[in-house]
């Protein structure tokens, strides 16, 4: 794997404020977290400190077994409210939540039209149900008249901003599939938080799909994961999910952090924090020639190609200070290694204008032109 370009390690984390922490003892700048509007280093509330001793650390066991504490409902309806559907309910993760609502949904006889792209989570879940599964080049819509039989569902699964690419699903194709009597599963895993009001891309477009998947570990700065539903749904999940049927309630103490995390994440901070994200982004996009319409997510992939190279430039960066992930396969397709950079709403302008300009002398450094790098999937 070292001769592949291909071994990973998790560097040692200290001293963690925002974007800026010891990594490995040296004092750097992350540009590859999720914690798209710092909310994960914000301080609790008096009230908050206290939560530990009173309320419980753990669920006991499966909520199906010992039922549910308060904290759990009350921040399934929060989280519902949000996301504008009748019932949300809760995973520990969103790999949890991909993994297990496939299978509980789909029978035989359904057809899946799922974007080659899709998370791994999504791949792993639709592997485990009875559904006939045809891919997507990335970006494509399933066709207008998919098949004669229409016997069982026509689903489209895909991700509103996708995780390593950074590009958006295409919302009119999502809107006239739906309006075609198809079903969309739509993992927004990377939007939720990102839009007006703390909502996510579906809500801002009005776009309904008939499964939303949240997580709560991105924009949140907290952990854990959401399918956003019907109440119908919601409850055949209670029972035919196998990933929340067999798996330990979420963390009562957890879900109270969350709801202090949610209230940030939709009130006056998560405003004025989205606000200034968006404005790095555009920033950012700016400085490294990247038009404004590609400017779609936080998520910047710079193409590299080669495993050993994606590497070798993500330590030169690291040596001037700047924590950029090297990304190879399986993560994502062989010879498309790259560097992925997410911006977050803490980098300052001066930080953002800083790495730009490494980034530029590093890629040239290795002969490679940046402006090329940022065309990945244009």
């Amino acid at each position: 794997m070292d001769v592949a370009g291909l071994s990973r390690r998790s560097p040692h984390i200290t001293l963690r404020r925002g974007c800026h922490y010891a990594l490995d003892g040296r004092p750097v700048v992350g540009f590859c977290s999720n914690d798209y509007l710092g909310l994960a280093d914000e301080e609790l509330s008096a009230e908050e400190d206290d939560a530990p001793a009173t309320t419980a650390a753990g669920a006991g066991a499966s909520r199906l077994i010992c039922g549910d504490l308060e904290e759990l409902r009350d921040l399934e309806a929060e989280l519902a409210a949000l996301a504008g559907t009748e019932a949300a309910l809760l995973f520990p993760s969103g790999f949890q939540a991909n993994v297990g609502v496939p299978g509980a949904l789909l029978e035989r006889g359904d057809l899946v039209f799922s974007d080659r792209l899709n998370h791994a989570s999504m791949i792993d879940g639709l592997r485990l149900s009875r559904a006939e599964i045809a891919l997507l080049e990335h970006g494509a819509a399933p066709p207008a008249s998919p098949r004669c039989n229409a016997a069982g569902v026509t689903w489209w699964f895909t991700e509103s901003i996708f995780s390593m690419e950074g590009d958006r699903v295409d919302v009119e194709a999502a809107r006239r599939h739906v309006q075609r009597g198809g079903a969309l599963y739509l993992d927004e895993a990377h939007s939720f938080g990102l839009f007006r009001g703390g909502s996510t891309l579906s809500c801002e477009y009005g776009l309904r799909p008939d499964v939303l998947i949240g997580t709560l570990g991105k924009a949140a700065g907290c952990a854990g994961a959401f399918v956003a539903t019907s109440a119908t749904i919601a409850r055949f999940l209670r029972s035919r999910a196998r990933s929340f049927v067999f798996s330990t309630g979420v963390s009562p103490l957890l879900a109270r952090r969350l709801r202090a995390q949610i209230a940030a994440l939709a009130g006056e901070l998560g405003d004025s924090r989205r606000a200034a994200l968006w404005r790095n982004v555009r920033h950012f996009a700016l400085l490294v020639g990247v038009e404004e319409s590609r400017a779609q997510s936080p998520i910047f992939p710079l193409l590299v190609g080669d495993n050993l190279q994606a590497v070798a430039i993500a330590e030169a960066l690291l040596d001037r200070g700047w924590h950029v992930q090297a990304i190879r396969p399986p993560t994502v397709p062989a010879g498309s290694a790259r560097l992925r950079l997410t911006l977050s709403a803490l980098h300052t302008a001066s930080e953002i204008e800083a790495l730009a300009a490494d980034l530029r002398t590093v890629f040239s450094t290795y002969g490679l032109d940046l402006a090329s790098a940022t065309r990945l999937g244009s």
